[in-house]
């Protein structure tokens, strides 16, 4: 019996809907935390004020790190699909539809298939 994959936009292969949806909005998150207008993505994905800057540059001090320690939260629910309210809905939906759009459901060839 076929069974069903998902391919995210990439062109990455999921076994689930959900697993997808996830690694498209970690890519998602990812993109726009390395653009010019970090602040606006920041208020976007519910994190701290100059996260973005200190996760791309790496945390110089202790300090800084345990400060941001909500981000990371937000961040490790982001990755574990538990934040369906992130991204924010704002100025940038035209650069992002909605993701179960972008998701091409697929079916996978049988595993003993003797095609020669």
């Amino acid at each position: 019996m076929p069974k069903q994959i998902w391919q995210a936009k990439d062109g990455e292969l999921f076994d689930s809907e959900e697993d997808c949806l996830r690694h498209e909005n970690a890519s998602l998150f990812l993109v726009d935390m390395n653009k010019e207008e970090y602040e606006q993505f920041e208020q976007r994905w519910g994190v701290q004020k100059n996260f973005s800057r200190h996760f791309l540059n790496g945390f110089q001090r202790k300090e800084a790190f345990w400060n941001y320690s909500e981000s990371f939260r937000t961040l490790a629910d982001i990755l574990d699909g538990k934040r369906p309210d992130l991204p924010k809905k704002g100025t940038q939906d035209n650069e992002r539809k909605e993701v179960k759009g972008k998701l091409r459901s697929k079916q996978a060839p049988p595993k003993n298939s003797n095609a020669d």
